[in-house]
């Protein structure tokens, strides 16, 4: 059984507050800033990359410098629009394009090792440490440095927002998912029928302070696009949609194990996932039809995103861990390959430094640029861009 419980306003009588212990909604964190810029086969795939690497070594491109430079340094991309924010020591600035020189907004983070974790709609999300006799701490604030919400909150609840929670890809509010326990029933006023142990998908909405639960025993996890329509991995398989006051808009089910939902394409109406075996599966978004499924040969799909080409870049784990851009519908490597372009770019041993270490797809982001699109991936000594083929 799925309820919900739409707690309106301050919940409880609760009010958010900011890191100050005023209202988030009044406050401004951080300070202006004066800094205007920032120092198929797998087997076959790993033959051309070394092919690659031998053919570069004779005559190698000149590596370009970092266009994000640190090695502490953070960047987060608006894939809405291309805006991107880069957080380098305790600054953060928000560029209107990876090209920009000139920042649009910039101010200062309070704490120790700042790190920025999502760009959506104009809410940006990151973490800090040490700050209140805190550990960590999460914020979310807008391009121009308002803080909408900081957690831990007392104001709300130790329970929720928590560590994971994340942006809903509006920027509208937060979102989060936890085990339903006699604590979490009692905070949302979830009723008795749903067991305990059962998924809470619950969102806290920046407008109005208000907070959202929905209770399933069927709930696996979430991504929420707005802080009332919600996208749901279903236990033991599948992925469902829930919309405003409730309604399941489509319900998709399967067989094996639960999926985990990596990314939702707005664009593309695409829900993506990774079921048991490692396979990436999508779903319609309006209609919850099954749109592909792509399995890599040999391997596990570690991470999946779709591209705004409507190519599929997935990231594979195991001893022979690889990063590969997909035609979703048949499988196979599509296009030129990502350590063909970084080597063209004298990127090559930065890009196989990424692979080694990758479990997932950060560190390598798409962005959009006036020209076309382009890439940024981490080095160890900061971001790096590079174009997309032509």
């Amino acid at each position: 059984m799925t309820r919900e419980n739409d707690k309106g306003e301050r919940a409880n009588g609760r009010r958010a507050t900011s890191l100050s212990g005023t209202p988030a909604r009044h406050r401004v964190q951080g300070r202006p800033s004066d800094v205007s810029s920032f120092p198929f086969d797998l087997q076959c795939l790993a033959a051309a990359a070394i092919a690659l690497a031998a053919s570069t070594a004779s005559a190698p491109a000149a590596p370009p410098a970092p266009r994000f430079a640190g090695a502490a340094t953070t960047v987060a991309v608006n894939r809405a629009d291309g805006r991107v924010a880069v957080l380098a020591g305790t600054t953060l600035a928000v560029f209107t394009t990876v090209d920009a020189q000139i920042p649009s907004a910039s101010f200062e983070i309070p704490g120790k090792d700042p790190a920025v974790l999502e760009f959506r709609g104009n809410q940006i999300l990151y973490s800090t440490h040490d700050v209140d006799a805190l550990p960590v701490v999460f914020v979310a604030v807008s391009v121009e440095g308002r803080e909408r919400l900081a957690w831990p909150n007392s104001g709300i609840s130790d329970l929720f927002p928590s560590v994971t929670s994340r942006l809903t890809l509006d920027g509208k509010g937060v979102y989060g998912f936890l085990p339903l326990d006699p604590e979490a029933r009692s905070f949302f006023g979830l009723a008795n029928d749903i067991p305990l142990g059962a998924g809470v998908a619950a969102t806290y909405r920046f407008a109005g302070e208000k907070l959202l639960a929905r209770g399933s025993e069927a709930f696996a996890g979430v991504v929420a696009l707005t802080p009332d329509d919600m996208v749901l991995a279903i236990r033991r398989g599948g992925v469902m949609r829930v919309r405003p006051q409730g309604i399941v808009a489509w319900k998709r089910e399967a067989k094996g194990g639960d999926w985990r939902i990596t990314d939702v394409d707005l664009k593309a109406g695409l829900a993506i996932a990774i079921d048991p075996i490692g396979a990436v599966v999508a779903t319609d978004l309006e209609k919850g039809e099954p749109r592909w499924l792509c399995a890599v040969s040999g391997a596990r799909v570690a991470d999946a995103r779709a591209l705004a080409d409507g190519r599929l870049l997935v990231v594979t784990d195991g001893p022979d861990r690889s990063a590969t851009i997909l035609d979703p519908a048949k499988g196979q490597p599509a296009g030129v390959q990502l350590a063909e372009l970084c080597g063209r770019r004298g990127l090559a041993q930065v890009f196989f430094d990424w692979v080694a270490k990758a479990s997932s797809l950060a560190g390598l982001v798409e962005v959009t640029t006036p020209s076309g699109p382009a890439w940024l991936i981490r080095g160890a000594d900061g971001w790096y861009e590079f174009q997309a083929a032509s």
